[in-house]
């Protein structure tokens, strides 16, 4: 009946007890060999427990029990309140050094202090944004300013030039055309040399 339930993957580590069941015991046997098997040894959890181990985004009593899962009562109560003080964010150390309750009780408060700093970084991010925001409309209403200022002037300064071409062009062709001269020629005349 177990056999039935177990993976595949499972079944190749186990299949000589399988095969061979011993006379008493059988559930045991095959138990014993999964978990040796696929169980992290005391020494893996204790290095897990003293380099690897993050709050993240735990609760402080999760990340507790979770120590203390690893330590498997191999590490003193004392030892997994330094380890576990140590390793919280620095504000949550300086409120929790002044208790001196046992790790359950500081637990406990560093989950309220953990969901009120939560909230505050939440409402803090938020606030930010919103002057991020309107630091961009800002940037951005003064870019439109910007942009439609030289058209005005290029457009009204187009104009003037298309004015003064015309203009010019009129009073040219009212002249008497001079024999392909320069414009030197046609201003200074005799004087252009």
């Amino acid at each position: 009946m177990v056999v039935a339930a177990l993976d595949s993957k499972i079944l190749s580590y186990v299949s000589d007890i399988v095969r061979n069941p011993p006379a008493d015991s059988k559930y045991d046997a095959l138990k014993t060999r999964i978990l040796n098997h696929f169980s992290q040894s005391q020494g893996t959890k204790l290095l897990v427990l003293l380099k690897d181990l993050q709050l993240g985004d735990k609760k402080p009593s999760q990340w507790l029990q979770e120590m203390r899962n690893l330590a498997a009562e191999k590490v003193s109560e004392d030892v997994l309140r330094t380890i576990w003080m140590q390793r919280l964010p620095t504000s949550m150390q300086q409120i929790l050094s002044v208790s001196n309750g046992n790790l359950d009780g500081l637990s406990l408060i560093a989950d309220k202090v953990n969901e009120i700093s939560h909230f505050d970084t939440v409402v803090n991010s938020v606030a930010s944004d919103n002057s991020v925001i309107q630091s961009f409309r800002d940037k951005i209403s003064e870019l439109r300013k910007r942009i439609s200022l030289p058209r005005f002037r290029q457009s009204s300064s187009v104009k003037h030039e298309h004015s003064k071409s015309r203009v010019r062009s009129v009073s040219n062709s009212r002249k008497p055309q001079l024999k392909r001269v320069c414009w030197y020629h046609r201003r200074f005349a005799q004087k252009a040399t």
